[in-house]
């Protein structure tokens, strides 16, 4: 983005910063005095002229950037993507001791020298895995998508000319690959047919070794009957 369009977009955080905090009532006098101090900021901006409106406009932009650091300390619903946060909480406890989430890391290579059976195993394990992403990144779509308000797209489309790479950007990004608000071309009808058919290829091997499982656990199940 250019820095016209990146200063454009601040100042439009600062607006839906002052929104958002005013609205909430549960929000606390320092909160409703950020949100004054940012709109008189902004007010000093947009009707100063000349080389005081550069300075204006800088202070402005500052101001706002300093506040937005501290964004999760905000109070209440004033808080950005605070419907977001049980769907992070939720794949925090899918795995705690790491901090990529599941559809970002890469499968671990399998050593040439390990027997073909046990190759065999490791080779099932990864297919479970594999569907298990698909079935997890389908669920947490639709979370979501349940959870992205008007306040969740506004945050987004002006938060994104500071190009962060947060967890809630990252997850929106992933799960909301329709919504373009990061200035790039979005998904292509091509690679979106690509995807899903990777998807459905995933999960019909998954239902063949599944159909496997079950005749096994079946058996042994009626074998243990008869004893």
């Amino acid at each position: 983005m250019e820095g016209s369009e990146i200063q454009r977009r601040t100042m439009n955080l600062g607006k839906t910063l002052v929104k958002e905090l005013n609205l909430d009532p549960g929000v606390d006098t320092l909160a409703r005095w950020m949100a004054h101090y940012i709109a008189e900021q902004i007010e000093n901006a947009e009707h100063s002229i000349g080389a005081e409106k550069n300075v204006a406009e800088a202070r402005c932009v500052d101001t706002i950037l300093k506040i937005w650091s501290h964004r999760a300390s905000f109070p209440g619903k004033a808080r950005p993507f605070v419907n977001f946060e049980p769907i992070l909480r939720t794949l925090k406890r899918l795995d705690p001791k790491d901090e990529h989430h599941f559809f970002f890391r890469e499968p671990d290579e399998i050593p040439e020298s390990l027997p073909d059976e046990l190759s065999k195993w490791i080779e099932i394990a990864k297919g479970i895995d594999d569907a298990a992403r698909v079935w997890l990144k389908y669920v947490f779509k639709q979370a979501a998508i349940v959870a992205t308000d008007e306040a969740s797209i506004e945050w987004l489309e002006n938060s994104a000319a500071l190009q962060e790479r947060d967890n809630f950007s990252v997850l929106f990004r992933e799960l909301h690959s329709d919504i373009d608000v990061w200035g790039d071309d979005m998904e292509s009808q091509e690679i979106k047919r690509e995807k899903i058919s990777l998807y459905i290829s995933k999960l019909e091997a998954f239902a063949e070794l599944n159909q496997t499982l079950l005749d096994e656990y079946k058996n042994e199940l009626k074998k243990l009957s008869l004893t």
